[in-house]
């Protein structure tokens, strides 16, 4: 495929080669991270003429998905724990549980305090209407930072799902053995020993074994059967940062077609001449979603910012051309993305000649989810296999992977998303 074939793929490309050469992967709150928002701010000023705002936040980078092997490791420490007294083990796992739902599951950010903090950083940059006379405003929003691996997915997306799957119902399972435990040596003893075990064995080696000793034994053998979960859980990814993810789809694909969008709409001036574009590179979305977050706080009673006719394109992971989405809701953050955006950019594929799939981000969250719970109009659009692969959040999301046919075509799909919305305002 050449340049001539596909002029906008290929400047999206060479704007996520410009800062995948650099910077590599781009963990966040890290060096490669802040390194890559220097590069998206002069891309913004170099390619839009206009100056870019930079804003720091503090993200605590383990306090969300790259926590999951602190829980395999603590289902370890449980499982030794439940030999000296399965109370113990049995609150161990409920408080990794509990973090597990409020912070990996969905993204509270209740216990963010405990956390060692980095620095972060949002970059945005502000494009005013044409034709001086705002109407509404556009915000193109993708995130800098980039992914751990996940080391499942990098060696077989086809069992990544059972392995983690297996892992959160071992450590269910391990909560009920310890439950079980509990109940069974109250009933036997009329209390909950520490060693408990060693009240068994000396039972049978005085010949008074009871059928009730016996339940008590095998319960102290089942939690052997949750070591292979536990195990799974605490390999799910890597911390060394040389085998993170490049993030070239995820989501240097987002933010350079962000880039390049608006830099039409600057040069096509007649085009969209009342909307007020602003691209927004955010940081520390693979913790949890904290630099939209952080920006939507500072930003929700701006009314230049924010207000009724803002519209948030949130743009994450193009580089497959049969599976562009239009992601109406991320479930687990259970708020439901604009329903008139959601009609829009299902038009605008439709237009597009692409087949359209309008879905429900099944686990995890977008930046979209923070918009949306501030009241902003938003939805998230990409072209991504939604299933498990061996490129999503892994060392192979690199820019040899992009397919530069798709990241022309996700150009065209957003321009006329943003051709869509204006002509609700043409005759205004």
């Amino acid at each position: 495929m050449s340049n001539q074939q596909y002029p906008n793929g290929q400047k999206i490309y060479d704007l996520v080669k410009e800062v995948i050469d650099v910077t590599g992967p781009r963990l966040p709150g890290s060096e490669e991270e802040k390194k890559g928002a220097e590069i998206i701010a002069n891309q913004l000023e170099r390619e839009l003429g206009e100056k870019s705002v930079t804003e720091t936040f503090k993200t605590p980078r383990h306090a969300c998905i790259s926590a999951i092997p602190w829980l395999g490791w603590g289902c370890f420490v449980a499982f030794c724990l439940f030999y000296l007294s399965p109370i113990i083990s049995l609150l161990i796992c409920a408080f990794l549980l509990l973090f597990a739902l409020t912070h990996i599951f969905y993204y509270s950010h209740l216990l963010d305090r405990f956390f060692k903090k980095d620095i972060s950083q949002n970059v945005y940059s502000v494009q005013e209407p044409s034709s001086g006379n705002k109407k509404y405003t556009v915000m193109l929003a993708a995130h800098i930072d980039s992914s751990w691996c996940w080391l499942h997915s990098y060696k077989n997306p086809n069992t990544m799902m059972l392995k983690t799957g297996a892992g959160i119902l071992s450590a269910l399972f391990f909560m009920i053995i310890s439950i079980v435990t509990i109940i069974l040596e109250v009933v036997s003893s009329g209390s909950v020993s520490f060693m408990g075990l060693s009240a068994v064995f000396g039972n049978m080696s005085s010949g008074m074994t009871t059928n009730m000793d016996i339940a008590i034994v095998v319960m102290y053998c089942l939690p052997v059967l949750c070591l292979p979960g536990f195990y799974w859980l605490s390999t799910y990814l890597s911390y060394d940062k040389v085998k993170a993810a490049p993030g070239a789809m995820d989501n240097l694909s987002g933010i350079a077609t962000a880039i390049a969008v608006a830099k039409y709409f600057k040069e096509n001036p007649s085009e969209c001449k009342d909307a007020r574009i602003i691209v927004m590179g955010t940081g520390a979305e693979e913790s949890g979603l904290v630099g939209a977050l952080d920006f939507v706080k500072k930003h929700k009673d701006d009314k230049e910012m924010f207000d009724e006719n803002t519209y948030v394109l949130n743009l994450d992971s193009f580089r497959d051309y049969d599976h562009f989405n239009v992601v109406k809701k991320d479930t687990l953050q259970f708020v439901p993305f604009d329903a008139e955006l959601v009609s829009i950019s299902q038009k605008a594929l439709a237009n597009c000649g692409v087949e359209v799939h309008t879905i429900e981000n099944p686990v995890g969250g977008s930046d979209s989810t923070a918009f949306a719970r501030a009241g902003i109009k938003t939805v998230t659009l990409n072209a991504q296999d939604p299933r498990p692969t061996n490129y999503y959040h892994t060392t192979n999301d690199t820019l040899e992977n992009l397919n530069i046919d798709t990241l022309d075509k996700g150009f065209d799909v957003i321009k006329e998303v943003m051709r869509l919305i204006d002509e609700k305002y043409k005759e205004q």
